[in-house]
This record gives structure tokens, C-alpha cells and sequence, in this order.
């Protein structure tokens, strides 16, 4: 039994130090005021045992992690659990770091693997039911794939691929990223980039008489715009679309002055847009 000399609690001798008159819960307060007071000199410390003690670090963290492999699973499966908005967070913000240090890298790591032939286990479950594929005779990992003009077995790039399956799955506006082994195929290819018009024919855009008439349109308007007033970036606007009634595209009736906003405005309203004034 002993007493200590502190706070003179009286007990068996495992509630107090060994060799010493003080108990455990005195020596862990006058231990946290110490760390609180020296902070600074105990981070010197440590930086310099680490420094000193490189490789014997590093056998204690092996032997630790060889005798507790399993306590140390359970108490990150449990972590992530509670912190998974934390940790999203935290991947985040080190995708962004990585991203903004290494820009130069990630480019000319996207450029090979884009150019580079893609691998039959990542793509070929992907295109599958609309391609027919097959592994590369000469190497079971790359992918085979028939060209959609010469029936050709080819190895298309990751590129080509990625463009298919975005075509595939809807997420593509333009074309359906048909697969070719050459530019000649894609040329001769009467299906390639035709979706509206027939091959080697441009759809009706522009005459070359509209510049006399935006420019007498803006005389007529004394070079202001209608809705605002402005007189900066003017624009001939056709109340009419242009492949709605070309023929009468050239009359000055049809035509107002408009700066650059006031236009974007007009064709927000609904049955105004680009996309709805379009010929189909």
C-alpha cells in the first residue's frame, strides 16, 4: 500500500508508478501540462529521433502491422463507415492538388492512351451486342473489331472505342462513332457523318447577297437596336428562319436590327431557338 505524495490518495501499489509515491491519474495531468508547455520543443524532438531513426522506424511499423493485421482491418472498415462524406472529401480535394501539379503529365499520359489499341476485357462487354468482336490473334489482350465499311478485322484505339459506347449508351449528339481501320474507309463510307444530308452536300446557310441586305436593314433601323438602343455589335435578324423561306430571305420587311443579347434573348423563347427554327 502506498500514499501519494500529490493529491494523497492511499492504495495498492498498481494505481501508482513504479518506484515512485504518485499515483497514475496525477502523473496523466502533470503529463498533458507538459505537453501543452512544450509543444514545440517536443515536435524538435521527435522530428529529430525520426530523422536519426529511419530504419529502425520502419522495422517497428512491419512488426506492428504484421501482430495487429487483423485489429487494424476492423478499425478502418469501422472508420470509413462513420467518415464517408470525410473521405470523399478528402479524395477531392487530392484529385485536385494531383490535377493542378501534374497537368503536363496527365496530358501526355491521355494522348498514349487514347492513340493506344484498346484491351479486350474493358471494352468488349461494352460494344458486344452491337459489334462483333474478338481477341487479337496475336495478343489475347487487345481488342478486334470489324470495320463497319471493308468488314476488316482492325484494332481500334481507346479513343474510337470511347466514342461508340458514349454513341451507344445516348450520351453522344453527333454521329453514332461507327468504327473504321482507315481514313480512306471513312471517307468512301456513304453512313459516316450523314445525318441530315446526302453525301457532299452542305445545307442551305448562307447567300451571298445577305450582306447588302444586313446592311441596308441597319440604315433603315439608323444603325441602333430596336429593343435597347444599343449600338454596339448590331446584327440583321430575320423574323423569319432562312431555310424556312429563302426565296423571300432578301426583303428588307422581314429583317430588324438587334445587338448581340437581344438576340440571344429572342431565340430563348420557346419555338425561336436554333435548334427548333432548323429544317428537318
Amino acid at each position: 500500500m502506498k500514499s501519494c505524495n500529490k493529491c494523497g490518495y492511499f492504495g495498492e501499489d498498481d494505481e501508482f508508478r513504479k518506484n515512485r509515491n504518485i499515483c497514475k491519474n496525477c502523473h496523466s495531468k502533470s503529463c498533458k501540462k507538459w505537453y501543452k508547455n512544450n509543444a514545440e520543443k517536443r515536435k524538435k524532438q521527435t522530428k529529430e529521433y525520426y530523422k536519426n531513426n529511419i530504419e529502425k522506424r520502419k522495422k517497428q511499423i512491419k512488426e506492428y502491422y504484421k501482430n495487429n493485421a487483423e485489429r487494424i482491418k476492423e478499425y478502418n472498415k469501422e472508420w470509413y463507415k462513420n467518415n464517408i462524406d470525410k473521405r470523399k472529401k478528402q479524395i477531392k480535394e487530392y484529385n485536385k492538388e494531383y490535377c493542378k501539379q501534374n497537368k503536363d503529365c496527365i496530358k501526355k499520359y491521355m494522348k498514349k492512351y487514347r492513340n493506344s489499341s484498346s484491351l479486350y476485357d474493358s471494352y468488349a462487354y461494352q460494344i458486344s451486342y452491337a459489334e462483333e468482336v474478338r481477341k487479337d490473334p496475336e495478343n489475347y489482350n487487345l481488342l478486334q473489331v470489324k470495320c463497319t465499311y471493308c468488314n476488316k478485322w482492325f484494332n481500334p484505339t481507346n479513343l474510337s472505342i470511347m466514342s461508340r459506347v458514349a454513341a451507344l449508351n445516348g450520351n453522344k449528339r453527333s454521329g453514332e462513332g461507327r468504327l473504321y481501320c482507315s481514313d480512306g474507309c471513312k471517307k468512301l463510307c456513304p453512313i459516316h457523318y450523314q445525318q441530315k444530308y446526302p453525301k457532299d452536300q452542305k445545307p442551305y446557310i448562307y447567300r451571298t447577297d445577305q450582306k447588302e441586305w444586313a446592311e441596308m436593314v441597319k440604315e433603315r433601323d439608323g444603325y441602333r437596336c430596336i429593343k435597347c438602343g444599343s449600338t454596339e455589335r448590331l446584327i440583321a435578324h430575320h423574323k423569319e428562319g432562312i431555310r424556312w423561306n429563302p426565296i423571300e430571305s432578301a426583303d428588307i420587311d422581314i429583317g430588324i436590327t438587334l445587338c448581340r443579347k437581344c438576340e440571344k434573348k429572342v431565340h430563348s423563347i420557346e419555338g425561336c431557338s436554333y435548334y427548333g427554327m432548323r429544317c428537318v
